[in-house]
């Protein structure tokens, strides 16, 4: 499991996590393909010769604040999309499937045996300082990202990655282990360079000024300016190589911290910022009317779900927690927390993804079936009461969450929504720091729990319910079953698609049976992009995947 990048305050546990932030949550270059699930409203743009889309200033805003731009010390998840997309190159790209391009490197092959890659590398690539990028960036970049005493967010994209060798300048060899999705973790991390990082002590990368203050890139822009807890400022980068894109069209690209929603909604509809990222369900509210504002939508890489401590006699049957998830109005959920804006869940792998099955579909919403299963795993209401009791045992629970509004709502409706099949719910709201302890806890001192997961594209899932995974910190539902963890050993493992597909499917199936968790919804993040603005095509790679192509019409007098 990865440690992941740390996105935005509330409840939410990165399946790429943070264990020390613990249950904090973590969600390429050039493609205009667009994955399974992308549902961007379509306008259509003006007929503008490319020569004139070149100039003016963009401003994004969002309610996070990109902490550093040192790919090897980051956790935030808005600073991993800058690195990869705005100031800096990665040795691979993704295209809309998730499958590895050339971006850095040109090429590769890998042995017969999968146990080595030689990547080629561009020989026109150069620092914003004016040094060339060299395989020594390349392997300076493993070699730090590897080293236990920098805090690399995500070391299990390279658990299987053993050592590199630099052949000449442009070429760099690595010693592997065959596994699944061998190229992602490059497409995801930023290179760095060793001429300027080289001589900083691992255990001091994390404060080094680079990151900080004054990083240094290669990417399509450069950085400008940086106002810490306001804003950063990249200029267009005039030299980047044309067969990566070239020069980006705008001069100027802002991002801008302003946390209060309204604020960042009025900076919006004022013309005072372009692009709002993330939007939430009240602040798409508030410019609903707003007809020069344009919302971009796309499934994001996260679910939200209740998690069933099966230590509790209550959910320990797989009847009782598929009852409870088939009698909760998922449906409802969808429409009255996210606006409309995600898709009832159907399990732990969302449209996000390229094993994605579009023939899967959720539990129905059917009380009565639900009541049936009760009634079967021996929870009926022997005293008329109006709950559900076994063995002189009423079923009622505390269902906790953080104080956040939408977990507030999710809440109030689950307990609607299982009172009419005689289970009463008690919602329960903790702060993070009180609730953590709760679930990840030894003793696992809660009945059930709304959280939501990051996703990540390598599905190396065996942390949250293999067997022997019992008692650590991500198995906090204490659920096994022994058929799923061969499937859970071998996804990691497995390099060809269709094998991995077939593996995804049954954990997919295994998983759904069970109803560790009842998947509530998948998200669409919502994007709001203003009428000037045109090229943006956000999807779930980010929402900066393909910055270089934004441009603004009549930029030559907005410049900022």
């Amino acid at each position: 499991m990865t440690r992941g990048r740390v996105k935005g305050a509330g409840f939410r546990l990165a399946a790429c996590a943070l264990v020390g932030a613990c249950l904090a949550a973590c969600g390429e270059p050039r493609s205009s393909e667009r994955p399974p699930g992308w549902t961007s409203a379509e306008r259509t743009e003006p007929d503008v010769p490319e020569s004139q889309r070149y100039g003016g200033t963009i401003v994004v805003a969002g309610r996070g604040d990109p902490l550093s731009m040192n790919s090897l010390a980051s956790t935030d998840f808005e600073s991993g999309q800058h690195q990869i997309y705005v100031l800096f190159v990665t040795l691979v790209s993704n295209d809309a499937s998730y499958e590895p391009q050339p971006y850095f490197a040109s090429s590769w092959e890998f042995d017969a045996d999968t146990s080595q890659v030689i990547f080629h590398l561009r020989h026109d690539l150069q620092w914003h300082d004016g040094a060339p990028v060299t395989a020594r960036d390349v392997a300076f970049t493993f070699e730090r990202l590897k080293d236990p005493a920098v805090p690399f967010p995500n070391p299990s994209y390279f658990d299987n990655w053993d050592a590199v060798e630099v052949i000449d300048p442009v070429t760099v060899r690595f010693f592997i282990r065959p596994h699944a999705n061998p190229l992602y973790g490059w497409s995801r991390t930023a290179i760095m360079p060793e001429h300027l990082l080289g001589d900083v002590p691992p255990e001091d990368l994390e404060s080094s000024p680079f990151g900080l203050l004054s990083p240094v890139g290669d990417g399509p822009f450069r950085f400008a300016e940086r106002i810490p807890g306001d804003r950063w400022v990249f200029t267009a980068n005039e030299d980047f190589p044309e067969e990566l894109g070239g020069r980006p069209y705008v001069d100027r690209l802002v991002y801008r911290q302003i946390p209060d929603e309204f604020a960042l909604a009025a900076a919006l509809q004022t013309g005072e910022v372009d692009i709002v990222i993330d939007a939430s369900p009240s602040m798409i509210q508030q410019v609903s009317d707003d007809s020069s504002t344009v919302p971009v939508s796309y499934p994001a890489p996260e679910y939200a779900f209740i998690a069933w401590n099966s230590k509790r006699p209550e959910f320990a049957d797989p009847l009782v927690r598929r009852a409870l998830t088939m009698a909760i109005d998922r449906g409802t959920i969808v429409q009255a927390v996210l606006g409309g804006n995600g898709t009832v869940a159907t399990g732990p792998v969302g449209p996000w993804h390229w094993a994605f099955d579009s023939t899967w579909v959720p539990l129905p919403f059917d009380p009565d079936s639900a009541g049936a299963l009760l009634d079967r795993a021996g929870w009926t209401d022997t005293d008329g009461d109006g709950v559900r009791d076994r063995n002189g045992q009423p079923f009622r629970f505390e269902l906790l969450a953080t104080p956040r509004k939408d977990w507030a709502a999710v809440q109030t409706l689950v307990q609607a929504s299982l009172r009419r099949i005689g289970v009463e719910v008690e919602p329960v709201v903790r702060e993070q720091s009180a609730l953590i302890p709760l679930v990840i806890g030894a003793d696992r001192r809660f009945d059930a729990v709304i959280i939501g997961w990051a996703r990540d594209v390598p599905l190396n899932d065996a942390d949250l319910w293999a067997c022997d995974q019992v008692g650590q910190p991500f198995q906090f539902t204490s659920y096994c079953n022994p058929l799923l963890d061969p499937v859970l050993d071998s996804i990691p493992l497995v390099a060809d698609r269709t094998r991995l597909r077939s593996l995804i499917g049954r954990y997919h199936d295994l998983i759904v049976a069970d109803q560790p968790y009842t998947f509530l919804y998948y998200l669409d993040r919502v994007d709001l992009v203003n009428g000037r603005v045109y090229g943006t095509r956000m999807d779930s790679r980010g929402d900066w995947v393909n910055v270089t192509r934004w441009w603004v019409r009549d930029a030559g007098t907005r410049g900022r």
